[in-house]
């Protein structure tokens, strides 16, 4: 059994070794590859094997794009735990534009939460996807959680949800993973118009768009945190989960005078059109 463990992880090792061995700095367009089979959001590299990533050297961070008719997959690859900064607690935003322009009126956040079978029900349900009563029962029984959330967001931040249930729409999502000291997100997003869902990028196959991705800095939840520290009035869930920084797979996040720095990035990419 251990042998096999060790055999599959020097596997996995050296497929995201030779997936990173063929990057490219950073390219005017940067081409999406057209995809008959949807990758697994899982987190992992290994559907993305033989696929050229692209640098963006000022963050660390490797990425390459995918497409099929109904749904963008993204691959980021951060190289340097130092620019994790407080990602675990900001989530990562994507923004993405149409228009040519660096426009952040609407946008994707990713982040990982720890929810009750509640609160998962609810989210399914504002995101337009209800759920069979048995299937609600199910969570219902269970006290914790782990969701990976999705959400739409304005300009403001403020999270934007479908007026009602949505058909025929692969809702957004994401996973994260690490292989030795690199962190991996993998994400999904629809391609429908955002009056058909607020999570959609609105362009077709072919199409050129620019995205935007931001991570990191301080978030409304941390500074209502240090505030209460510097009234010495914190909670322990607060102090337990250093609000001050924010750690990331236990990696402890570059920080200056004004808490953890905000990272970002822009990049235009050209959708792939069926083979």
């Amino acid at each position: 059994m251990i042998k096999n463990r060790l055999i599959l992880g020097l596997a996995q090792v050296v497929a995201l070794l030779l997936f990173i061995s063929i990057s490219l700095p950073a390219q005017d367009v940067v081409q999406s590859t057209w995809t008959a089979l949807p990758p697994q959001i899982d987190g992992r590299s290994e559907d993305w094997s033989g696929d050229a990533v692209t640098s963006e050297k000022g963050v660390g961070v490797d990425y390459a794009f995918r497409n099929d008719g109904r749904d963008l997959y993204i691959l980021l690859i951060f190289k340097d735990p130092k620019f994790l900064s407080s990602i675990d607690m900001s989530g990562i935003t994507m923004y993405v534009s149409t228009s040519g322009k660096k426009d952040k009126d609407s946008g994707v956040r990713f982040i990982k939460k720890t929810v009750t079978g509640e609160q998962l029900i609810e989210y399914m349900e504002k995101m337009g996807n209800p759920l069979a009563e048995e299937r609600k029962q199910e969570l219902k029984a269970k006290p914790q959680l782990i969701l990976f959330t999705a959400t739409a967001v304005n300009k403001k931040g403020e999270e934007v949800f479908p007026a009602g249930p949505v058909q025929d729409v692969d809702l957004p999502g994401f996973r994260t993973g690490r292989q030795e000291n690199m962190v991996l997100y993998e994400l999904r997003i629809p391609l429908v118009s955002r009056d058909v869902h607020p999570t959609g990028i609105g362009a077709e196959p072919g199409k050129d768009i620019k995205i935007g991705f931001e991570w990191g800095g301080m978030t409304k939840e941390m500074r209502e945190a240090m505030k209460g520290q510097a009234r010495g009035t914190a909670t322990g869930a607060d102090a337990a989960r250093d609000s001050a920084t924010g750690t990331y797979m236990g990696s402890p996040p570059s920080t200056g005078p004004a808490g953890p720095k905000k990272y970002s990035f822009w990049v235009d990419v050209k959708l792939a059109q069926a083979q």
